[in-house]
């Protein structure tokens, strides 16, 4: 079953997949979905694998949460979807980007470069066959867009094949 990784930026792309994820456990759980129609969003924990069933806390988000002020991800932290994320898979600061789109994109995206890359090949792994990624992000603001533009340019140099939008060839112009 195709998998796939969501990343979420900024306070908007954490609102938006903390509402994603909340909704997407509901409807597993009313659905009573087995482990392996729930692999496309979700890591399973080991006896989860060999017995086909789940309960909710033996699956893991596949996401990764990134905020450069750190409240709405303790927010989540906080929440009762709190199983749902390692705290492996965050990555927030303290004193956020302003409002800047220069100051999250320059500054934080240089910063956290290859934090980033790193993350991304890890979730990557866990795949079996992978899809997609899904960003979520605002397009205005700082961390959201700023962060969330140098994050693109970091999927797009890491796993050009994967998203097919990456791909600049395929924009060319005959002349």
């Amino acid at each position: 079953m195709p998998q796939s990784v969501f990343i979420q930026i900024g306070q908007c792309g954490n609102q938006i997949g903390y509402r994603f994820w909340d909704l997407a456990l509901q409807e597993y759980q009313y659905y009573k979905a087995s482990a392996e129609d729930m692999n496309s969003f979700f890591k399973m924990n080991d006896s989860s694998k060999k017995s086909g069933c789940y309960d909710s806390h033996s699956v893991k988000a596949r996401a990764i949460l990134i905020d450069m002020e750190e409240g709405v991800v303790s927010e989540i932290l906080n929440s009762h979807l709190k199983f749902l994320f390692d705290r492996q898979q965050l990555i927030t600061d303290v004193s956020g980007s302003g409002n800047n789109w220069a100051i999250g994109n320059k500054f934080y995206g240089l910063k956290y470069r290859n934090l980033l890359i790193e993350l991304f090949r890890k979730e990557v792994e866990e795949c079996d066959n992978l899809q997609c990624f899904f960003l979520l992000h605002s397009m205005g603001g700082g961390t959201g867009s700023g962060l969330g533009t140098a994050a693109l340019e970091y999927l797009c140099d890491e796993f050009p094949k994967t998203p097919r939008y990456c791909n600049p060839k395929k924009f060319e112009t005959k002349k």
